[in-house]
């Protein structure tokens, strides 16, 4: 005699570990890619009595107060920028390079970022400042 099992009940799980991988993955993709999206470094600029604007497309070199650089929006390490100045310079016909330097970062560091440029064939500079407000 064959005995036929009625209503069995199944206990079914979900594994939930494959979902929490890809939306860590998915986490991770996008903090990547939108800190290169644009610039993330901050510069407090020196203040000035007198600025004008300058007209015109340039390179835009920032400087933090820790020495980390950004070129064009792009994070470059001090290795790099002078061949990533070459080669933004090849690609494009730029006029001058606009150094967004921190008020407080050492001036023998500002001296060897600008030796640099000028290895890589930059001959202008424009420093951004801030207005300086009268009292």
């Amino acid at each position: 005699m064959i005995k036929i099992k009625g209503n069995q009940k199944r206990n079914i799980e979900m594994d939930l570990v494959p979902l929490i991988n890809i939306v860590f993955l998915l986490l991770i993709f996008f903090m990547l890619t939108s800190s290169s999206i644009s610039g993330v470094l901050q510069a407090e600029l020196p203040e000035a009595h007198s600025a004008s604007k300058v007209p015109g497309k340039n390179i835009v070199i920032k400087i933090s107060r820790a020495g980390f650089l950004e070129l064009n929006g792009t994070s470059v390490t001090r290795d790099e920028l002078q061949s990533q100045v070459e080669q933004v310079l090849a690609q494009n016909k730029f006029k001058a390079v606009e150094i967004h330097g921190d008020r407080n970062i050492e001036f023998a560091l500002f001296g060897r970022i600008i030796e640099e440029i000028r290895r890589a064939g930059v001959e202008d500079f424009i420093f951004a400042t801030q207005s300086r407000k009268n009292p």
